[in-house]
């Protein structure tokens, strides 16, 4: 049985690969903040071990004994999300330190979630950290999987939280494409790619999707006959360099939303559930 250690394990995308990597008897042990993040996991890890990321003396000999180390690690970019690390803090950083460890421990593994398009935005600091950390993942001489999805169905809940309370609006036209991937599809697709060698897999959902539909979609669901409104990206874009000087977490969340707005970002097309059928799941209460 094969031993992984999994990073970001509490995150939707994590808590998935925790329990795809159970079905396969694959011997799990998960990273977390604290006991009680541990403790919700007890049901989809054999065990975990408490650390904190950005501490890289927590993180020595942390990879110490694994066949496979697995980061779905990132910062969120939801706009709900307040904590000051930066993105180049955790996606870069942190994960710099972990791959170090897994080479001092000679894992022959390395798993990354990564960001599909990522090597396309280098003035964008959500793209730039996947893309740097990429490159150094493949010139590390480890084995590697990067998986690249376009989004996770679960990024949308702020979407989903914002219709329940008449906050929903569109960003500019909504007619850029796009096939966000359902976390529990994605996580069949990172452990499929533990025995492969030295993978980039780009994987997006089954069904292709304006921006608009997506809303639509989620409108539809949570508030029937409710109308959608826009908001001219124009007038985003002119709030961009005033928010740069108050919160720089907060622009580079915000200038990651307005460019992927104007650009297609679709992947080959592998998930199985309909981001309708995901919606519908969710809880309107």
């Amino acid at each position: 049985m094969k031993k992984v250690i999994l990073f970001g394990s509490t995150g939707n995308l994590g808590k998935a690969i925790a329990k795809e990597l159970k079905d396969r008897k694959y011997d799990l042990t998960a990273v977390v903040r604290n006991r009680k993040k541990g403790e919700e996991l007890s049901e989809i890890a054999h065990r975990y071990v408490i650390a904190d990321i950005s501490d890289n003396e927590a993180l020595s000999g942390i990879c110490e004994g694994f066949d496979v180390v697995i980061s779905a690690l990132g910062k969120s970019v939801s706009p709900f999300e307040r904590s000051k690390p930066s993105f180049k803090q955790i996606d870069f950083e942190a994960n710099t330190c972990i791959l170090s460890e897994a080479i001092k421990s000679k894992v022959p593994k390395f798993v990354y979630i990564s960001a599909l398009h990522s090597e396309k935005y280098p003035e964008l600091e959500y793209f730039s950290v996947h893309h740097q950390f990429s490159k150094q993942l493949i010139s590390s001489g480890i084995d590697y999987s990067i998986i690249k999805p376009p989004a996770i169905f679960s990024a949308f809940k702020d979407m989903i939280y914002m219709a329940k309370n008449g906050l929903l609006v569109n960003l500019g036209k909504g007619d850029k494409l796009t096939n966000p991937i359902f976390e529990g599809d994605l996580a069949k697709i990172v452990a499929d790619s533990i025995p492969a060698k030295n993978q980039v897999i780009e994987a997006g959902g089954k069904n292709i999707y304006s921006r608009r539909q997506l809303n639509e979609i989620i409108l539809k669901e949570i508030k029937p006959g409710s109308k959608l409104r826009s908001v001219p990206l124009t007038l985003v874009k002119l709030s961009l360099p005033l928010m740069k000087i108050a919160d720089r977490n907060a622009f580079d969340k915000m200038s990651f939303f307005v460019e992927v707005m104007q650009h297609d970002t679709i992947a080959p097309q592998i998930g199985e559930m309909s981001f309708e059928e995901y919606v519908a799941l969710q809880e309107i209460g």
